[in-house]
C-alpha cells in the first residue's frame, strides 16, 4: 500500500473498502412479469459470431458495429421495446478469416454515443478493473455518462483473465483469481463511494489509494448506477452476489434445470447479506418463420466456424496455454470442467458441443428456431429463474426487427412484457 502524500488534500476517510456496501440502498433489480431484454454485443465486430458466415455479407453480419450501423441498432432496439443495450467490453480480439472481435467501440465512447441517440432504455457498459486504471478516472467516465443519460446507466464490472491485454497495458498477468476479485471489490467499493459521496475521499486500500477525490457531478442515477458481473466460480460469485445487482450466469450443458439450480444457489448467497439480485443469461439467437428454416440458417453457420478464432479465443481465455498446451486449473466452463489440452482433432479438444457453442455464440444459451420457440424458450427460462436476456443475433439488424414483431407481441398476450406507458 502507498503512503498518503503529504501535500494532498484530505477528504473523509473511508470506512469501508470492500462490501456488501450499499450506500442508500440498492437499484430496482425486480418487475413482475417482465423479461428484460437486452441489445449484446453490438458494438464488436461479429459480436457472437464466430463463423465464416458472416462474411457473406460483411457490412450487416460482421461490421454492424460501425457508428453508422449501431446507432441505428441502438435506436432500433429501444423503439422495439428493449429493456437496455449491453456493450461486450474487450481489448484483444480473435483473429481468424473473420477477424473475430478484432475491431469494435469502447466502453465509455459507445455508452455515451449511445445515451445521446436513445432516450428511454438502460446504457449498460463494461469496464475491466484489473489494469491500474484509478477508480477515480474510471469514476468520473462513468458518472458522466450518466450525466448525459439521465441516470440510465448501469455498469459491469469485469475481473480480466485474458493475458493478451495485461501485455498491451504493459503488465504481467493475470493474478490469481482470488486477487482479481479482490481488486473488483475494491474498485467496487471505491465507485460507490465516488458516485455517492457530497464530500471528498480518502481511500486507502491494498490496490487503489485516493486522497481528497471526488467526481462532479456524481452519478444521475438513484441511489447509483446499476452494477452487473458475470460470475462462475465460488469466489467470483461471493464477490458478485456481495456488491452487484444483476449476475451474468452459465448452466452445465446450458439446461433450463441448471439456469434454475444456480440461480436459486445465487439468490441464496445474496440473502446472506441482505441483498437482492437479478439473474441474467447471455443468449445468441437465429430464428424465422419456422424451425425448419432457422435451422437451415444454423447449419450453414455451423459448417463455416472459423477454426483458427475459435482457437485464439481457446489460447487467450487461458485453455489452450501454448501450441503443445497444458491443462489449467480453473473451471473455464462454468460446469466443474477445468481447462483442456491442445488436439489436432477438429473441436481442439475440447469437443464438438463446446467447440460449436464457442463459434455459436461464445457457449450462449442458444435460441434458435421459430418466433414461437423463442418465445417459448425466453418464458421457460424465465420461470425458472432468469430475469434479464442478453440478446445477440447473427442479423442485428433483422433480430430487432423479429423481436418487435414476432416475439414481443407472443410474449404480451402471454402475459408478460406489457407496455407500460
Amino acid at each position: 500500500m502507498q503512503r498518503r502524500p503529504t501535500a494532498a488534500r484530505a477528504g473523509v476517510n473511508a470506512g469501508v473498502l470492500r462490501g456488501p456496501f450499499d450506500p442508500g440502498g440498492q437499484p430496482p433489480v425486480k418487475r413482475d412479469n417482465h423479461l428484460h431484454l437486452s441489445l449484446f454485443a453490438w458494438n464488436v465486430a461479429s459480436g457472437l459470431s464466430a463463423s465464416k458466415a458472416v462474411l457473406s455479407d460483411p457490412e450487416r453480419h460482421r461490421d454492424f458495429w460501425k457508428w453508422p450501423s449501431a446507432s441505428r441498432l441502438v435506436r432500433d432496439a429501444e423503439q422495439a421495446g428493449f429493456d437496455s443495450q449491453l456493450q461486450y467490453g474487450m481489448w484483444s480480439g480473435y483473429g481468424g478469416e473473420t477477424g473475430w472481435n478484432d475491431a469494435g467501440l469502447d466502453f465509455a465512447t459507445a455508452a455515451t454515443a449511445s445515451a445521446a441517440v436513445t432516450s428511454r432504455m438502460g446504457i449498460y457498459s463494461t469496464i475491466h478493473v484489473g489494469y491500474n486504471v484509478s477508480p477515480l478516472f474510471l469514476g468520473k467516465l462513468t458518472a458522466s455518462i450518466d450525466h448525459v443519460s439521465g441516470g440510465r446507466l448501469g455498469v459491469n464490472v469485469v475481473a480480466g483473465q485474458n493475458a493478451a491485454d495485461y501485455a498491451q497495458f504493459g503488465l504481467e498477468g493475470p493474478p490469481p483469481q482470488a486477487v482479481r476479485y479482490a481488486i473488483a471489490d475494491e474498485m467496487t467499493t471505491a465507485l460507490k463511494l465516488l458516485w455517492t459521496s457530497d464530500d471528498p475521499v480518502d481511500f486507502e486500500g491494498e490496490y487503489f489509494q485516493m486522497y481528497g477525490a471526488r467526481v462532479d457531478p456524481r452519478a444521475t442515477s438513484r441511489p447509483r448506477p446499476l452494477l452487473i458481473c458475470a460470475a462462475g466460480s465460488d469466489i467470483g460469485l461471493d464477490y458478485a452476489t456481495r456488491q452487484c445487482d444483476a449476475l451474468f450466469i452459465t448452466a452445465g450443458n446450458n439446461s433450463v434445470s441448471g439456469y434454475a439450480e444456480r440461480a436459486e444457489k445465487i439468490h441464496g448467497m445474496a440473502a446472506e447479506h441482505g441483498r437482492a439480485v437479478r439473474i441474467a443469461a447471455m443468449c445468441y439467437v437465429v430464428m424465422d418463420d419456422t424451425d425448419a428454416k432457422a435451422n437451415e440458417t444454423v447449419e450453414w453457420m455451423r459448417e463455416e466456424i472459423d477454426r483458427k478464432a475459435i482457437e485464439m479465443w481457446l489460447i487467450r481465455s487461458g485453455h489452450i496455454l501454448n501450441s503443445e498446451a497444458e491443462t489449467v486449473s480453473e473451471d473455464v466452463f462454468g460446469d466443474g470442467r477445468s481447462g483442456t489440452e491442445k488436439t489436432e482433432d477438429p473441436y481442439l479438444g475440447v469437443g464438438k458441443e463446446i467447440y460449436e457453442g464457442l463459434g455459436m455464440g461464445m457457449n450462449a444459451y442458444q435460441l434458435f428456431g421459430s418466433y414461437q420457440t423463442v418465445a417459448d424458450q425466453l418464458i421457460e427460462l424465465y420461470n425458472c429463474g432468469v430475469e434479464q436476456f442478453a440478446l445477440s443475433f447473427f442479423d442485428p439488424h433483422r433480430g430487432i426487427q423479429q423481436i418487435r414483431d414476432h416475439v414481443l407481441p407472443i410474449l404480451r398476450e402471454r402475459g408478460y412484457n406489457q407496455i407500460v406507458l
